[in-house]
């Protein structure tokens, strides 16, 4: 057993080793216990406030004023295993629970309020999740093969939202039930008990009538309503993640390639809802070539009526679409010149890799695992990012 103090809290690892024979060449138990702090944005205690060029005034203050501010804090529990059997195969298996305490939100509050936002520090939200890893290793003569696939997978849960929020002025409980972190648009991130951080929402929508028909006016235009009842779009979060890679060595040449899968989540695309609004999509193209869009049954109506209002509104559930994607992640050929034929000075390896190569699997129309900002609260959106890029790079290793 062991125990170490790291400055953000206390971690306790035991571990035990054991020759089981033939079958376990190698056992190891392990568990962990470590608590982390992280403090709150350095920002928040800087009164700031906007300047109003037009009326040559500065504004006052949107913000509810402070309260006593804490640091968040995490704890998480781990147990493991690492085993080898057979001496050719490698397990690794963890379980690990996360309980986050104290984060800072910024939700939007309704607008019969003087104020439009109000920073708390509240809530309990509880990650739990699994890891594992299952790999082979031989060599037959000059011939080897290494292969490994690793499993993931993490539910994220709002354990408790905003029951001990209180109002910063009066005191007085706040009793939110949700609490509505912004987003993109009319795709908006909002908190509920036993939902996820990563839950998006709209209340934008298509008006139907009683039959289930979408209502159109005399001049043929959709109608939209912005004050229905909650969509929930679906969780930006991943279920499970999965990964392949392959190694094989011949001599002194090597070859190898992983392939990863990204499985459940959504993403929404605002990029795509421009396209199609100004009628620069495939999408779009091939609605005109049809005469149109089929609503209500049978009756075609034209694309630039439906684009006008699904994509130049940006309704978002039109725009929603499955995270899962699979891909060839990686790929690499690579010599290695030998320290016999370099006069025994060194061994030179020379390789080519490529990496983010081949799209296997993709349902959305950019890829899903681009992000634009590291925010907690703008995952899973799309407005006009950079694409991601393939890259291929050349090595050189020289070992003395």
């Amino acid at each position: 057993s062991s125990f170490f103090y790291p400055s953000a809290g206390l971690s306790w690892v035991p571990s035990s080793t054991w020759d089981l024979g033939k079958a376990f060449s190698y056992l190891k138990i392990r568990g962990s216990i470590a608590s982390v702090g992280l403090p709150f944005p350095r920002f928040l205690t800087t009164p700031t406030y906007e300047y109003d060029a037009t009326g040559k005034i500065w504004k006052d203050k949107t913000h509810y004023p402070i309260g006593d501010l804490k640091p968040e804090r995490t704890i998480t529990y781990e147990v493991g295993i690492d085993a080898r059997l057979w001496k050719n195969i490698s397990l690794s298996a963890s379980w690990y629970s996360a309980d986050t305490k104290n984060q800072t939100f910024d939700p939007a509050l309704p607008p019969s309020s003087s104020y439009t936002t109000i920073y708390l520090q509240t809530g309990h939200v509880r990650n739990t999740g699994v890891e594992l890893s299952l790999g082979y290793s031989n060599q037959w003569r000059d011939f080897g093969w290494s292969s490994n696939f690793t499993f993931s997978w993490n539910k994220n849960e709002i354990i408790d939202l905003a029951s001990g929020a209180l109002n910063p002025v009066t005191g007085q409980p706040l009793n939110l039930s949700e609490l509505d972190i912004k987003g993109l648009g009319k795709a908006k991130y909002i908190l509920k008990q036993g939902g996820t951080l990563g839950d998006l929402y709209t209340t934008s929508d298509l008006k139907f009538n009683d039959n289930g028909y979408v209502e159109v006016d005399k001049a043929g235009n959709l109608l939209l309503t912005d004050e229905g009842d909650q969509i929930y779009l679906g969780s930006v979060f991943p279920s499970e993640n999965l990964a392949w890679r392959n190694d094989f060595r011949w001599k002194n040449l090597s070859f190898g390639f992983m392939v990863s899968a990204r499985i459940g989540g959504i993403v929404y695309s605002a990029t795509q809802a421009q396209l199609d609004y100004y009628g620069v999509s495939e999408d779009s193209a091939a609605t005109r070539d049809a005469g149109g869009i089929a609503v209500n049954g049978s009756s075609l109506l034209p694309a630039y009526n439906w684009y006008e209002v699904v994509g130049g509104k940006n309704i978002p559930q039109y725009y929603t679409y499955s995270a899962t994607n699979v891909r060839l992640q990686e790929a690499s050929i690579g010599y290695t010149i030998p320290r016999k034929k370099l006069g025994d000075v060194c061994d030179i390896t020379l390789s080519i890799v490529g990496r983010n190569l081949w799209m296997l699997y993709n349902k959305a129309p950019f890829d899903p695992e681009a992000v634009a900002t590291t925010s907690n609260y703008y995952q899973g959106i799309d407005y006009f990012m950079m694409p991601s890029l393939r890259s291929i790079g050349f090595n050189v290793r020289v070992k003395f």
